[in-house]
């Protein structure tokens, strides 16, 4: 029908005759086919999320209806398959779990989502007893950007450490910003204490280079606390407490 047409790029012409692998992806391994196909033999219906692909190649979303249909007999003639177009949904659903997830500045996860990965962080740690670190930042003269240079330099230069802090890092380490100039980073997987501390001090050399922001050159230090499990903590709350302890006093003691 039309609205086949329309959601797909086919035209009668090229679907009719056709069986659905018209519109199959790559998304979905055999398992995922056998088990949808064994609920249609048991049951005689299958519903759920399916990636499709249109005929222009884009891959998209539908949610899936199938039932058989049976003569007199009870025998299988036929499916009927009727799906519908969810790509608006799930963009939806994205853009909900980005505002829910990540700071909207700098594009890092958020508080939320690093409280999250912590955790998952934490049960791999304890699982393969390996070391995990907690790293603390602080904008020394933050304030004193936005004061002199405006908050839109500000933001500018928060945007530019995010950028700078994810370089220093692995990626499967996390930096997050908290608000304000509070940046963490969760460390995984290190293979020694030194490790936490060398990363610690890239990422000091990195944040002291200047930026250039609106043909100013802006130089900011930071101040960095570290805590390390297991050594300072066993769960989120105290490696947060201790890390962000010690950052305090790096602060304290000349930043």
């Amino acid at each position: 029908n039309k609205a086949f047409s329309d959601i797909t790029g086919y035209s009668a012409d090229e679907a009719i005759v056709k069986t659905p692998r018209l519109l199959r992806s790559i998304l979905h391994d055999e398992s995922f086919y056998q088990k949808l196909w064994v609920s249609l033999e048991q049951e005689g219906m299958w519903q759920g999320e399916i990636k499709n692909r249109r005929k222009d190649g884009e891959i998209f979303p539908v949610w899936s209806n199938i039932s058989a249909v049976r003569d007199e007999h009870d025998q299988v003639r036929r499916y009927i398959n009727i799906f519908t177009d969810i790509t608006d949904k799930k963009l939806s659903e994205e853009h909900i779990y980005r505002l829910a997830h990540y700071d909207i500045l700098t594009g890092l996860p958020n508080r939320a989502l690093l409280q999250q990965r912590l955790q998952q962080a934490l049960r791999l740690a304890k699982r393969h007893r390996h070391k995990l670190a907690i790293l603390f930042l602080d904008l020394d003269r933050f304030k004193l950007v936005n004061d002199t240079l405006g908050h839109a330099v500000g933001d500018q230069l928060l945007q530019h450490v995010g950028k700078q802090l994810t370089a220093c890092v692995r990626k499967a380490d996390t930096v997050s910003r908290l608000g304000g100039d509070e940046f963490v980073i969760i460390l995984d997987d290190l293979s020694s204490t030194d490790a936490a501390a060398q990363i610690a001090t890239k990422v000091l050399e990195t944040l002291s280079r200047p930026f250039n922001l609106d043909g100013h050159d802006v130089y900011v230090t930071a101040s960095a606390g570290i805590s390390l499990y297991p050594d300072d903590g066993e769960d989120a709350n105290h490696l947060f407490k201790n890390a962000d302890t010690a950052m305090s006093r790096a602060k304290a003691q000349g930043k």
